[in-house]
């Protein structure tokens, strides 16, 4: 796995987990990320304590939820009302040899819902991060 995503696969970022897949260009998933985490305060210690397991998914902090959305924001991937745009991603990898993969992650995880868009964007993420 290539490091520059190394920050999207621990916050089970769909962008990271797509762009992988898809091979987009690294250098702008990771600022895209890196301007998500600066953002809203995530801090190394706590993506550390993510990837440890030392704090589990339910357990994570508003700030890295809201990461999560800002993220699938940025890419176009979801709304700001936390709706993910499943036509959006399912059209944008349609030429992917992922394409099958994705569309049945999308079946399975773009119904989770959550306490409000940055918690359903974390959810929606964690989801896929469990599908792969």
């Amino acid at each position: 796995m290539r490091a520059t995503f190394a920050l999207t696969l621990l916050l089970g970022c769909l962008s990271g987990i797509l762009a992988q897949q898809a091979n987009i260009d690294s250098s702008v998933s990771k600022e895209l990320v890196t301007d998500c985490l600066k953002e809203n305060g995530v801090t190394p210690q706590d993506l550390a304590d993510l990837q440890s397991g030392k704090v589990k998914a339910e357990d994570a902090k508003d700030n890295v939820k809201c990461s999560s959305q800002c993220i699938l924001v940025k890419s176009g991937f979801m709304d700001s009302t936390g709706k993910l745009l499943t036509d959006k991603i399912k059209s944008y990898y349609a030429n992917s040899n992922f394409k099958d993969v994705i569309e049945k992650d999308l079946d399975r995880c773009s119904a989770v819902k959550g306490a409000n868009a940055c918690d359903t964007a974390f959810k929606i993420l964690s989801c896929f991060q469990a599908a792969n």
